[in-house]
């Protein structure tokens, strides 16, 4: 729910006048509604107006409904969210429609597959990382971000989505736990983990003791400038001001 918290305050920082919200998600799974009502959430409190919220069915493939209703609302801010075949055929179907929507965010747009699925379309789309390497993040354990990268490519991997450096630092959890509880008993590194606050090349790790929940960091919103991804969000990260509307920089 948390994923794309910070996108009304940075489309209000970009266009104060911005006011409308629409969402087009998946029908199929938890993630899409959490995601899309976080985001409803955060835009609400800010006097963002909810104009459109479209549920579709992913195993029709058929985004014609959807998109023919965001051409209606024409809203100041789009999101969409579902599977990320789905995330990439909207992606594609918006950039070649050409809609006048202030900001589009996509939840796949992070990643490698997105650029090349869109190429030369992919310019201004926004979405939520979990981690990127021209971040800056506080690390008080493990190697560096650029030894983690090292170390990835030498296994032949060169392009390195968050997932992967995801993975990455939750070993480094899991070390870090063990190295706090002194043994492998369950019970004892899940109290170990509750009490430990810390920092890793990919950020802050701190979860609330009684849920387990992660409240110690944050996903940055990233967008397509000029063919890479630059940090929008938050502004202490930020590497670029938001490009707004969404095709002012194609």
């Amino acid at each position: 729910s948390e994923y794309l918290s910070g996108l009304a305050p940075l489309v209000r920082e970009a266009a104060p006048e911005a006011s409308t919200l629409a969402i087009l998600r998946s029908a199929s799974g938890a993630f899409p509604r959490a995601v899309s009502s976080g985001v409803e959430r955060g835009a609400l409190a800010l006097g963002f107006r909810a104009v459109l919220r479209q549920e579709y069915d992913p195993a029709a493939a058929d985004f014609s409904q959807a998109l023919e209703a965001v051409e209606r609302v024409r809203p100041d801010v789009l999101v969409a969210v579902g599977r990320i075949q789905d995330d990439l055929r909207l992606a594609q179907l918006l950039a070649r429609r050409r809609h006048p929507i202030g900001a589009v965010a996509v939840v796949a747009a992070p990643i490698q597959q997105f650029q090349e699925a869109l190429r030369d379309e992919v310019e201004c789309f926004l979405g939520p990382s979990q981690w990127e390497p021209s971040g800056s993040y506080p690390n008080s354990y493990g190697p560096s971000a650029q030894q983690v990268l090292a170390s990835l490519r030498r296994q032949g991997r060169q392009a390195i989505d968050y997932p992967m450096v995801q993975s990455y630092a939750a070993a480094l959890v899991a070390q870090r736990c063990v190295e706090a509880a002194g043994m492998l008993d369950q019970g004892t590194l899940r109290e170990a983990a509750a009490a430990l606050d810390f920092s890793t090349f990919y950020g802050r790790f701190k979860i609330d003791p009684a849920t387990g929940r992660q409240i110690g960091r944050s996903a940055v919103i990233i967008q397509w400038q000029q063919g890479r991804k630059v940090i929008a969000w938050p502004p202490e990260q930020r590497e670029a001001r938001l490009v707004y509307p969404w095709r002012s920089g194609s």
